[in-house]
């Protein structure tokens, strides 16, 4: 291609563009450049345009194509130095904008809880408090008994009742009134005085109560001991402007508010408490300038000694509050290339399998040219089709300026989407940033890349509250500074075009209550499109935590992708509500109809297109029936397993039967007399695994059995995905398999010529991993759980077949261990363990699977009409039901949405706290560690108990081989011993794990 650049960089940006334009184009103007390039190369020279970017860049890139026109593909640096489309002004006239007549009402409430959210801090709590940690600096503080942030709302309420600022301090040394909490509890966040008390009240924490999900407001979080109240007193005089200035803010807020709904209300508060979080978060940080007069009153100490004057802090904080309230709700930061969407927008092979994206792209681009609501997109494409390549797709036509994050719930998918996108879509270093949990993930994934290997990662059970982050270079305005110089990585987080992120990360911006993390994810989000994978996979308490991002997305006028194969009607109608919940405060902010789109797409039939409202269930059910409805090839045959006896020898007994027979059925031929198959069996939990794995070998001393869970060393599990993502990549046929010398030499020490390898796996395998079985046994969790373990059973060949490839266990694990009256499908599963209606009816798959088409094995199981399905509809409509109603904030229940306890009872991950355990080679010998309560300090621990390997192990490797790995791929050391032997197990007390030699840690 043949391209033009223009440069109108200023100052000391002038010198730096030009030295990198000069090398790869020819000067043809003072300020311009053209030159003939590859596209390669003009990613390349983006990338080190960027680089070295400043505030005064600005360097624009055009396209010449022939007579018709030049085309802007982008611009580097600071945009508004060129039109719309690119043009260079002559001349230039800054025309004066009119802001959104809610914007005003949302600046002067985040001006408003400025001035007032530490007047709390003028009490004797507080300052005897700070008086104490300059004394005795070394000293742990003391919790106040009531927190300043609650006395700031309490004073603000008794201000409105007419008390002036003494008699509002004398009146909360009554017996009760500390506790009160002025109607918020009953009416939730109604006008802009709620509002206030709400931001006021809450900038540090949430309300009360933490372990109850559906209460109204409590002060059990800010008030530790009411009885004190009687000792509170003003420690010192606030100047009579600041209380003025505070007086004159409110009457200009209530002049504008006018009659407007809770909804404004709600979405005003959201916004206004994220810009006061921030303010408060810099000026904090801030020295104080010289020569500012003090009141005799403080807000923070710093080093020993008081640090900033009250006074000036709440003035301070009221000012840097408005102006983050404007800049948040402008937020426009950079979206992808022109040349980059038309790549990713390139239409696919009519006559291909991914010809189905053409059509999707068609009826999203024919909605965006008749509406700009926000849209709602519904991906439920089979597993394999393509989703992910078809959600970029989707994204770059759902908006002008396409920008969008992608959030999946494993860490391991994280690095393996990154870099399908970077190659499959051209995505430029610049243009995409990857979050990931784990710093050693990434130094593996990057190492198995070096040499040629396709890996996954190592991935923990718990939660992720720490995040590192790939990324180019990326310009942010510099108000973001506040976020991103302690934490530059935050800085491609938010400001890259796309975002791979493991959902950990952004599920903050629907959690008011994690702070600084909220407002960090609320910024990408408030400027990005989301993208959802396997919405359905997360349990009803999970999936509010989903929900409430969703939400968030809403209010913030961004469009969602939910993708799943697998997306049944309730989980999709929830979506639908918290979507239309969040439009419903953006349509009241902006005095909207708060009306959203609908679009569902699939691989195989048309599109449908819909407005959304009350009848979105059944317009739903309507596009799912005619999906299912369509002709499709059985390359999943299943059968139900029987299972003799209710024992643990029972379950293995049918697991080790199910082989034999299915093994026999889809084995093929390598050479002269060699057979072999590759076969997976899906159990639910890691204990269950290793045993069962244990079992199937000492039954089947032929076969060569590997288990893949996720509690083993980081180095091992990264192994064995880079062993199987190359062994199972069978998009190509069988020839790696046959020419693989470790394969040759395994079939040739067996005596008969004919081995399964066996992967016994947890539903680390069923989510993700893009493996290719020849056949597999699961174990049942949930109808979502059969269909998507099944997915990993002639995956990429999709050879019809004859006779079942896949067993389904007539019981769980759970049964066969269990007693009478347990919930059997949990933790995997949507059973309560509580005895009560959100159980199936029966827990034999031959009952719940009587009517689904075992012939044809696909997502009609899920989307079907059988019992297991039907059951899952009626559970999960339950368990959504309650916490929906704090969720929208209806009638029922307007301000249980205000507390921590709809938090931390509806959250992302159970919480179950992890211990790190290590090995480390001491005088020769292999010994463990596990870390103290300091991070990173090792204590000697002896393991409850250690199990001889087995012979016909699979993918097994020794400590020492392990340990040479750990330093040839240079993974960080820390303390002696290597991250690579690591890994996580629940801190339960005094429990030590176990460790299975051949099969891992239990």
């Amino acid at each position: 291609m043949h391209i033009t650049l223009i440069s109108a960089c200023e100052r000391r940006a002038v010198k730096r563009s030009r030295a990198v334009l000069d090398s790869y184009a020819i000067r043809t103007g003072e300020r311009s450049w053209a030159t003939p390039i590859t596209l390669e190369g003009l990613r390349e020279l983006r990338s080190l345009l960027k680089t070295s970017a400043t505030r005064q860049t600005a360097v624009a890139c055009y396209r010449n194509e022939g007579r018709e026109r030049m085309r802007l593909l982008w611009v580097v640096g600071t945009r508004d130095a060129f039109g719309p489309d690119g043009h260079f002004p002559a001349g230039t006239m800054r025309r004066k904008r009119r802001p959104p007549p809610w914007l005003p009402v949302v600046s002067l409430l985040a001006q408003a809880a400025g001035l007032a959210h530490d007047l709390g801090k003028a009490g004797n709590f507080f300052a005897d408090k700070l008086a104490r940690a300059v004394a005795a600096p070394a000293e742990k503080a003391e919790a106040d008994p009531v927190r300043h942030e609650w006395l700031s709302m309490r004073v603000l309420q008794l201000r409105r009742r007419g008390k002036d600022w003494p008699g509002a301090w004398s009146a909360l040394t009554r017996p009760r009134p500390v506790e009160d909490m002025d109607g918020l509890e009953d009416r939730g966040v109604f006008g802009p005085a709620d509002a206030l008390d709400y931001i006021v009240a809450t900038h540090h924490r949430l309300f009360g109560p933490r372990d109850t999900p559906s209460s109204s407001p409590t002060c059990d979080r800010h008030v530790r001991d009411a009885g004190q109240s009687r000792q509170l007193a003003l420690a010192g005089e606030l100047p009579a402007d600041i209380l003025d200035e505070l007086d004159r803010v409110l009457a200009r807020l209530n002049r504008r508010a006018g009659e407007r709904p809770p909804a404004f209300w709600r979405g005003a508060a959201v916004l206004a408490r994220a810009a006061l979080i921030l303010a408060d978060h810099e000026v904090s940080s801030r020295p104080v300038l010289p020569g500012v007069k003090g009141c005799g009153l403080f807000a923070n100490t710093k080093n020993g000694a008081f640090d900033q004057p009250l006074c000036w802090h709440l003035q301070t904080v009221s000012r840097r509050a408005a102006d983050f309230a404007w800049r948040i709700a402008g937020l426009r930061l950079p979206g992808l290339a022109t040349e980059t969407v038309e790549h990713i927008l390139s239409p696919a092979d009519e006559r291909g399998r991914f010809a189905w994206q053409n059509r999707a792209v068609a009826a999203v681009s024919a909605f965006r040219a008749r509406s700009e609501a926000p849209l709602l997109i519904f991906n439920v494409a089979a597993t394999g089709a393509g989703k992910t390549i078809a959600n970029a797709k989707l994204a770059c036509v759902a908006s002008s300026r396409p920008r969008f994050a992608i959030a999946l719930n494993l860490r391991t998918l994280t690095l393996q989407t990154g870099d399908a996108l970077r190659e499959s879509l051209g995505l430029g270093a610049d243009e995409m940033a990857t979050v990931i949990g784990d710093r050693v993930a990434a130094r593996l994934h990057a190492a198995a890349r070096e040499q040629g290997a396709y890996a996954g990662t190592f991935e923990t059970d718990g939660p992720a509250t720490e995040y590192d982050a790939l990324g180019g270079a990326v310009l942010l305005p510099g108000w973001m500074k506040v976020l991103t110089d302690a934490r530059p990585s935050l800085a491609p987080v938010i400001g890259a075009p796309v975002l791979v992120s493991t959902i950990d990360y952004l599920i903050n911006a629907g959690e008011p209550g994690r702070q600084a993390h909220h407002v960090g994810a609320l910024l990408r989000i408030a400027d990005s499109d989301l993208v959802l994978d396997e919405v359905d996979a997360y349990a009803p308490e999970a999936l509010v935590a989903v929900l409430r991002l969703i939400q968030t997305a809403g209010l913030m006028g961004r469009n969602v992708i939910c993708s799943s194969a697998t997306l049944p009607v309730p989980v999709a109608e929830a979506v639908s509500r918290a979507f239309g919940s969040g439009v419903a405060m953006r349509g009241a902010l902006e005095g909207g109809d708060g009306k959203f789109g609908v679009v569902a797409v699939d691989d195989r039939g048309p599109a449908s297109v819909f407005e959304g409202g009350e009848d979105f269930a059944q317009r739903f059910r309507a596009h799912l029936d005619a999906l299912m409805k369509l002709p499709a090839k059985a390359v999943r045959r299943a059968f139900i397993q029987p299972i003799e006896s209710r024992s643990r020898e029972g379950f293995e007994s049918a697991v080790v039967d199910a082989v034999r027979r299915l093994h026999r059925g889809h084995r093929w031929r390598v050479g002269a007399g060699k057979t072999l198959s590759f076969g997976l069996i899906r159990v639910a939990n890691i204990r269950t695994a290793i045993a069962t794995a244990r079992a199937l070998a000492q039954a089947l001393p032929h076969a060569r059995v590997a288990c893949y869970h996720a509690r083993d060393f980081r180095i091992h599990r990264h192994l064995k995905e880079q062993r199987l993502d190359f062994l199972l990549n069978r998009k190509r046929g069988d020839r790696h398999i046959v020419a693989d010398t470790e394969i040759a030499e395994l079939l040739a020490g067996s005596p008969d010529g004919d081995v399964p390898f066996i992967v016994v796996a947890t539903p680390v395998e069923e989510i993700g991993r893009d493996h290719d079985f020849d056949w597999g046994v699961i174990e049942p969790s949930s109808a979502h759980s059969i269909v998507q373990a099944a997915g990993r059973v002639n995956r990429h060949r999709l050879l019809p077949v004859s006779e079942p490839n896949i067993a389904i266990l007539r019981y769980n694990a759970r049964w066969a261990l269990g007693r009478e009256g347990d919930a059997i499908f949990v933790r995997p599963g949507l059973e309560s363990r509580l005895i009560g209606m959100w159980r199936y009816a029966s827990s034999d798959m031959n009952l719940l699977l009587k009517d689904a088409d075992l012939e044809r094995l696909d997502v009609r199981l899920r989307l079907g009409t059988c019992l297991m399905a039907t059951e899952e509809d009626r559970i999960i409509t339950g368990r959504l039901a309650d916490p929906m109603k704090t969720l929208l904030g209806g009638q029922a229940n307007p301000s249980g949405w205000m507390t921590q306890g709809f938090y931390d009872c509806y959250r992302l991950r159970d919480g179950v706290p992890q211990r790190t355990w290590r090995a480390v080679q001491e005088s020769g010998c292999w010994k463990f560690q596990v870390d103290g309560d300091d991070i990173g300090v090792g204590r000697g621990r002896n393991l409850a108990l250690i199990v001889e390997r087995l012979s016909n192990d699979w993918l097994c490797w020794d400590l020492d081989e392990l340990a040479e790995t750990c330093r040839e791929l240079e993974v960080d050391t820390k303390e002696g011993a290597s991250r690579g032997l690591e890994f996580q197990y629940p801190d339960w007390g005094a429990d030590a794990p176990s460790w299975d030699q051949s099969f891992g840690f239990f």
